[in-house]
């Protein structure tokens, strides 16, 4: 049961965590466009917010650009300031989490090596990559019935304000990260996770399969062979002489 949240968690950190992913939104989503700010600009402010969200320290995040019409303005506003905030609050408690749950799979792992025989981990990672697959789909259904709707009620539970509802014809934040980006990123989380599940569950029933015992039942009984018909003539013994009649 581990396992799901110990794959999505850490491929999100890593995407979190990952500077390119940050470049790629300016870079691909129309972002120096909507802004009016170049690219370059923007490019240099996602130095600010990486280091902003993946470091702990203290203060408050205030990237300074220069526009389109050479005029310095600060990239964020107040209420954009604020979500910022509560975004880095959620990825600590995201990392915190990402930890715990590594740390309990090697704790289990450890635990189920020296209790009972390596196939026991085995069938349970098997076990742990089907869950995983059955996670990923049903959240699969739910972005792609209506992500619009999913990630604003993402939103909702993830934060006590409102300051997440953006404006994308005025705030800088929406405009560099918009919902295309979200919902791309979403998906490719998720085919990452899935590949990582096959993969775990691929070797598992493949050590699964090599170590099987030669005694272990099989699922179907061995076929048993009939035993070799008599032979009818043999039944027949020679015939008597005294039984014959002159």
């Amino acid at each position: 049961m581990a396992l799901p949240f110990a794959l999505i968690t850490t491929n999100v950190r890593i995407a979190i965590s990952e500077l390119v992913v940050y470049d790629y939104a300016v870079r691909h989503y129309g972002a120096e466009e909507a802004s009016g700010i170049p690219e370059s600009e923007l490019i240099r402010a996602n130095r600010q917010i990486h280091s902003y969200l993946t470091n702990s320290g203290e203060g408050s995040l205030a990237p300074i650009v220069v526009n389109a019409r050479g005029e310095t303005e600060a990239l964020f506003n107040v209420r954009e300031t604020a979500h910022m905030a509560d975004v880095r609050d959620l990825v600590a408690a995201l990392f915190s989490v990402q930890v715990l749950v590594l740390g309990t799979i090697v704790s289990l792992a450890v635990a189920m090596l020296v209790l009972w025989p390596p196939r026991a981990l085995a069938a349970a990672a098997v076990y742990g990559s089907v869950l995983t697959a059955c996670v990923l789909g049903l959240l699969s259904l739910v972005a792609l019935s209506g992500f619009d709707s999913a990630w604003s009620q993402f939103h909702v539970l993830a934060f006590a304000n409102d300051f997440w509802e953006l404006d994308p014809d005025r705030d800088h934040l929406i405009q560099m990260y918009p919902e295309a980006f979200w919902f791309d990123s979403t998906m490719l989380i998720g085919v990452a996770t899935l590949f990582e599940a096959v993969v775990i569950s691929g070797v598992s029933a493949g050590y699964l399969v090599l170590s099987r015992p030669k005694n272990e039942p099989r699922l179907l009984p061995e076929p048993r062979e009939l035993p070799p018909r008599p032979d009818l003539r043999q039944r027949i013994g020679p015939p008597d002489p005294s039984h014959s009649t002159r």
